[in-house]
């Protein structure tokens, strides 16, 4: 997830990361309904999640599933128990 673009925009004050010892990581079931492609939309819209992925991504691809769910339950973890 990390690349020049993305590295740039956080010394910049853009885009954030996390200490390590804040993420709360978590194991999601390969569900259909939990993809990324089928919640993206969702937040993508919402910039408190979206500040910790980069703004451009290749065409035709989505952010890496484990990093996705890791920084929803870090943030939202009683949406993801709500979800599972």
């Amino acid at each position: 997830m990390l690349n020049k673009d993305f590295l740039r925009d956080i010394f910049q004050d853009k885009k954030k990361l996390m200490k390590q010892t804040d993420i709360k990581c978590i194991s999601v079931p390969k569900y259909d309904e939990l993809s990324v492609k089928t919640l993206l939309p969702e937040w993508q819209a919402n910039p408190e999640f979206w500040v910790y992925f980069p703004d451009k991504m290749p065409k035709d691809r989505v952010p890496d599933r484990d990093y996705f769910f890791t920084i929803l339950n870090t943030l939202k973890p009683d949406y993801v128990d709500a979800m599972i």
